[in-house]
């Protein structure tokens, strides 16, 4: 029988809610998939193929990618719902103070219902609160976040262009709508400037965030990753000599972008993002940055619906760090 000077190692069980970082991996490796899935097939081919000529073999096979693409996009639109529940609900959970806890439990309950107001309701409020809802956790999970997770410098100044930049597009976005709910028939003020800015962040924010990543992971892309940067550059620069207003519909279509700056700058911003994105996802340490820049890429500036904003969030998140905080960390020993 063990005296009463043996102590006792027991592991003290969490009584919260808990997922592995693994599955969670997993689940952002499945979003990712089919997020590019969804973008090359409905987005890209099937959208660009309607501007081609064609034979019935080319239209069978568009009306197969129009399938393809359809399904990745549901299923990475309900995929992206329940991983932003779980994310912020581990989140609100492992919050360190009460009154944050809340705030963040009260922000997230409002989105959600925002969320769900839009997918049922055609309500001009209800999408501007779902907006604005978005607008504030992705600030919170750029900034709060990469705080809590002690992000440095270089990587803060490019994760906070990226929310900055969305903020832009959330401006001009929920003006109009504030706008048609008034029935006010003037332009909100300052709303194509800002939506200017917005897309010269986006450029900007990209060299950022080769600097942030890039200088020490690039080489990690290895050649299939630089080959595949390559090809999407010369795509785009390839997508240049058709007519001007074809090229303007199609990069809207894709990634949001007016391509109102010199054609070279987006090229290049194209180059240095995606190159460090596939450099960060192709290393297991950078595994939460590389999903992140990527989902910001597919999601675009200007997101077209509910999913793109989820898309938002998740990248934000996760390229702060959110992952870590909600990760369970290894069970805590104690003595007694």
């Amino acid at each position: 029988m063990a005296g009463l000077g043996t102590r006792l190692a027991i592991r003290q069980r969490p009584l919260s809610l808990s997922v592995p970082e693994d599955v969670l991996r997993q689940l952002a490796g499945v979003l990712v998939g089919a997020a590019v899935a969804e973008t090359l097939f409905l987005r890209l081919a099937t959208r660009v193929g309607v501007h081609l000529p064609k034979g019935e073999l080319a239209r069978a096979g568009l009306h197969v990618a129009s399938l393809a693409g359809t399904l990745a996009l549901n299923f990475a639109a309900v995929l992206s719902v329940g991983f932003v529940v779980v994310l912020l609900a581990l989140l609100v959970i492992r919050a360190e103070a009460g009154a944050a806890r809340l705030a963040l439990a009260a922000l997230s309950a409002a989105m959600l219902w925002g969320l769900g107001s839009t997918l049922t309701t055609d309500s001009l409020m209800g999408n501007a609160f779902f907006g604005l809802t978005m607008t504030l956790l992705v600030v919170w999970a750029g900034c709060g976040v990469a705080r809590r997770t002690g992000l440095p410098l270089d990587a803060r100044i490019a994760t906070g262009l990226m929310v900055v930049a969305y903020v832009c597009y959330q401006y001009y976005a929920l003006a109009h709508l504030l706008y048609r709910a008034l029935d006010y028939s003037t332009v909100p003020p300052l709303a194509v400037p800002m939506l200017r800015l917005g897309e010269g962040l986006v450029v900007v924010a990209s060299a950022a965030v080769f600097w942030a990543w890039g200088p020490r992971r690039w080489q990690q892309a290895g050649v299939a990753g630089t080959s595949l940067t390559a090809v999407a550059v010369f795509v785009v620069a390839a997508g240049s000599l058709a007519p001007a207003a074809t090229t303007s519909i199609l990069a809207l279509w894709t990634t949001g972008l007016s391509l109102f700056l010199p054609l070279p700058l987006y090229l290049l911003a194209l180059g240095l993002y995606l190159l460090t994105a596939v450099a960060c996802l192709r290393n297991a340490k950078d595994f939460w940055v590389g999903a992140g820049l990527l989902l910001l890429l597919l999601a675009g500036y200007m997101p077209e619906a509910t999913y793109d904003h989820l898309l938002v969030l998740l990248g934000v998140a996760f390229v702060a760090g959110a992952a870590r905080l909600a990760a369970p960390s290894a069970p805590a020993e104690r003595a007694i």
